[in-house]
């Protein structure tokens, strides 16, 4: 009903309507990639400090704690402008899609309106609308956490191999977990949103 290209692919689709609003889409993402990339870097600036001027006490301390401040404003407005602009981008996406459904509704004649289901027609769009603007506010997020979880792993194995196997021994576990409560609460909130429809 949204949209000209019906048969694309739902990510394809919403990625146009992400980039009607390139400013707010380049700006949460861009600050999502800046605060990742700076999140990562941090244990190294913190090896530094720790391994130089404490341990070895070679080379003055201020360099790696001016680092350290410098990294937490960067990080701190990144994380600002993701949350804030991200949360613009979500809902000018759910005004825009809200409208185009009102103006397909709107189309129909008095007839094919009279065979809607007025009352799960409106409780569906507002719950299926809902849903995508809390994806695309989480979006920008969710992209940065899994850059910062390939980074994190590239730094760990260039760090300290070992340690590097032993924390991912882990995760087998973690992915065997959600996998297991993805099959129980997906169904659950698939049957909620049918009989809030």
């Amino acid at each position: 009903m949204l949209g000209s290209g019906y048969g694309e692919g739902w990510l394809r689709r919403l990625t146009a309507y992400c980039w009607r609003h390139k400013s707010l889409s380049i700006v949460a993402f861009g600050a999502s990639l800046v605060s990742t990339v700076v999140t990562a870097v941090i244990p190294l600036i913190q090896r530094y400090v720790v391994d130089g001027p404490i341990l070895e006490r070679k080379g003055a301390i201020w360099p790696g704690a001016l680092a350290l401040v410098v990294a937490a404003l960067i990080t701190f407005v990144a994380v600002y402008l993701r949350r804030y602009r991200g949360g613009e981008l979500s809902l000018d996406v759910q005004h825009d899609l809200r409208t185009e459904l009102f103006g397909s509704l709107t189309k129909l004649d008095g007839a094919r309106q009279d065979q809607l289901h007025t009352g799960q027609i409106v409780s569906r769009s507002i719950s299926d609308l809902n849903m995508i603007q809390s994806l695309l506010q989480m979006l920008p997020m969710l992209l940065g956490n899994g850059l910062l979880f390939f980074l994190s792993l590239s730094l760990m194995l260039w760090l300290n191999p070992l340690l590097a196997v032993i924390s991912l021994a882990v995760g087998p576990a973690l992915l065997l977990l959600s996998l297991a409560s993805r099959r129980r609460l997906f169904p659950a909130s698939w049957d909620a949103q049918q009989k809030a429809g």
